[in-house]
This record gives structure tokens, C-alpha cells and sequence, in this order.
């Protein structure tokens, strides 16, 4: 079983990738989606963040308000500093776990989709690290169609390590600024060249 760390910074288009190697047969874990499922209304994760930044970070129905969240704590790197040491430990624990369940079979390959995987260390378990690039104009303009404003868009990548220290980590480089028919070829070849 082959473990590929997939990485790039937001908006360069990890889950486009990651969708392209579910459909070749990758399993793919999404750390934001396990996330999601840490801070669950009623969860421990989702009652400590609440202890560090107050109610005022919930919805009407107990849910995170992400993109409030989101902008009070990239605003604030002490604030994003808390909020990471709360939820990478679960986050970890959880990825560790899907790691030794997939090493324990013969065949496939696991993909971990973890935006901080270079900053957190998690690099060090995976057999490679596949990188997202993408032009910052490009990845700016991606930030937006989600609904950030240009200030946090902004923030939010210059809290991310910088692409250029990235490359240096990465096995292989999908360059994501071109048509989805370009990205899908290149990681079609990494596949082939890695997997088949």
C-alpha cells in the first residue's frame, strides 16, 4: 500500500486532484472533512474551541461558523496558533490511524489530502508528497469564487508556508493553473509512472 501525502496552498486546487485520483482508484481522506466530523455540535473539539474564542463563533443550530471563525482567527496568527493546537492532535491521531489500516493491506493507495501537511510534520509518514501549484493571482481569484473577501483570501495564504519552500518537499508537482484536461494528464502520468 502506497501512502501519497497530497498538499498545495488554498486555492491551488487539492480537491480537484483529489477527486481525479478517487476516479483512478485512489482512497482519498480529506483532512477538512475530518475536521468537519471533529467539531460536530455536541464533540469535545467543538467544545474547546468554544471555550477559547466564545459563543459567538457558533450558528443559531450549535454548528461552527467556519467562515466567521475563519476570519476572526487569520486575522489574529496568536489566535490561529490556539485553534491549530486544538484541533491538529485529534486530527493526527485520526490520519495515523487510516495510515496504519492502509499499511496493513498489500495493495492500493491511500491519499491524504492535508493542506499543512509540510507545516505539521505529517510528510514524515507518507511514502510522497504530491504538491498543487497554482500562480497567486490564480489562487487569490479561486479564494474569491468561494466567498472571501480579498483581505482574508489575502491573510490566508500568507499563513501558509510559502509555495517556493513547498516545492523543495514535493516528489511530484501538478502544476494547476492551466484547463482541468491538463491537470487530469498530469496526474494520470504521476499515477502511471508511481502506482500502475
Amino acid at each position: 500500500m502506497k501512502v501519497i501525502g497530497l498538499t498545495g496552498d488554498a486555492g491551488s486546487g487539492k480537491s480537484t486532484v483529489a477527486r481525479i485520483l478517487a476516479g483512478l482508484g485512489a482512497t482519498v481522506v480529506d483532512a477538512d472533512q475530518v475536521v468537519r466530523e471533529l467539531t460536530a455540535p455536541g464533540s469535545p473539539v467543538l467544545e474547546q474551541i468554544v471555550r477559547a474564542f466564545g459563543k459567538t463563533i457558533l450558528n443559531a443550530d450549535g454548528t461552527l461558523d467556519r467562515p466567521r471563525l475563519a476570519a476572526r482567527v487569520f486575522a489574529n496568527p496568536g489566535e490561529l496558533t490556539v485553534l491549530n493546537r486544538i484541533t491538529h492532535p485529534p486530527v493526527l491521531k485520526i490520519l495515523e490511524a487510516k495510515i496504519r489500516t492502509a499499511r496493513s493491506r498489500e495493495r492500493g493507495v491511500l491519499v491524504l489530502e492535508v493542506p499543512l501537511l509540510l507545516e505539521t510534520g505529517m510528510h514524515s509518514l507518507v511514502d510522497q508528497v504530491w504538491l498543487v501549484t497554482a500562480d497567486r493571482p490564480v489562487k487569490l481569484g479561486r479564494l474569491r469564487e468561494r466567498g472571501l473577501s480579498p483581505e482574508l483570501a489575502e491573510r490566508i495564504l500568507e499563513a501558509q508556508m510559502p509555495q517556493e519552500q513547498k516545492i523543495v518537499h514535493a516528489h511530484r508537482i501538478i502544476d494547476n493553473n492551466g484547463s482541468l484536461t491538463r491537470t487530469r494528464e498530469q496526474v494520470i502520468k504521476y499515477w502511471t509512472e508511481e502506482v500502475e
